[in-house]
């Protein structure tokens, strides 16, 4: 079976085929380096290349968009919000590739722009067709366990998924800390967000257990904050980890968390 990377550099060099990548360093460096097929070299400037993206995809386009640097999503957040408050102008779609470094934290996504995060192997090709589905802008996070590990399936769409059943907590997990939590032991269920931060899909997963644990894939303090509402009628105060502190620091969350 091909590693999560070899999946995703091949449904890119399908796409460059059909459509356009673009970038500063398309065919240079990064996920876009083989892929081939119909390729647009940009100026050495994360802005400009979302930029030229955005015009493709306003002339009905589905432009890809590589950014190699994590801060490069911060440079070019003008031009992100700017595109993102104009949907209804656009005929075609554009996606925002980043591929992150190891233990690098996820980066700062302009609001309004919706953001896919791949952390298991198979979810980066499964969120990148869901993201290309869909018109306007998005963002798709592709963390290196999801690149590194062997794709053995993948779920469709981009909703939550539920990667382990269990009854007396709920995990909700991350990027890298999806398979941090799956290789935890225990009744506890353990949701994979992709990015996720709608409410109305969050709570259901609440309110089985009752009690939550946060694992993010960074620091976990603006995951926490953004999906506040959905804790305030839980049995026990949520408690939230970071996955860089290791099954050691998650399993005493869980364990504080089913004591309370």
């Amino acid at each position: 079976m091909s590693t999560g990377r070899a999946a995703l550099v091949e449904r890119l060099a399908a796409h460059a085929a059909s459509d356009i990548v673009v970038g500063e360093a398309v065919g240079a460096a990064g996920l876009c380096a083989t892929v081939g097929g119909n390729q647009l070299r940009t100026p050495l400037s994360e802005s400009s290349a979302v930029g030229i993206a955005s015009g493709l995809a306003l002339a009905g386009r589905r432009p890809v968009v590589e950014i190699i640097d994590p801060r490069g999503l911060e440079r070019a957040a003008g031009v992100l919000s700017d595109a993102a408050g104009r949907p209804s102008t656009f005929s075609g779609t554009l996606v925002v590739l980043l591929a992150l470094p190891v233990e690098a934290d996820l980066p700062r996504v302009p609001a309004g722009l919706r953001c896919r995060v791949a952390g298991v192997p198979g979810d980066a090709v499964a969120l990148f067709d869901a993201a290309l589905a869909v018109g306007g802008v998005s963002v798709l996070v592709v963390t290196a366990a999801a690149l590194d590990g062997r794709v053995e399936g993948a779920d469709a769409g981009d909703a939550p998924v539920v990667r382990r059943a269990g009854g007396r907590a709920t995990i909700l997990a991350e990027g890298a800390g999806v398979p941090l939590a799956l290789e935890l032991a225990g009744d506890a269920e353990v949701v994979d967000l992709r990015g996720c931060r709608d409410l109305a899909t969050i709570s259901p997963h609440l309110a089985r257990t009752g009690r939550v644990v946060l694992v993010g894939h960074g620091d976990p303090a603006p995951l926490r904050a953004a999906l506040g509402p959905a804790f305030w009628r839980l049995e026990a105060q949520p408690l939230a980890v970071h996955a860089c502190d290791g099954a050691s620091a998650l399993s005493r969350a869980l364990s504080e968390t089913l004591s309370a």
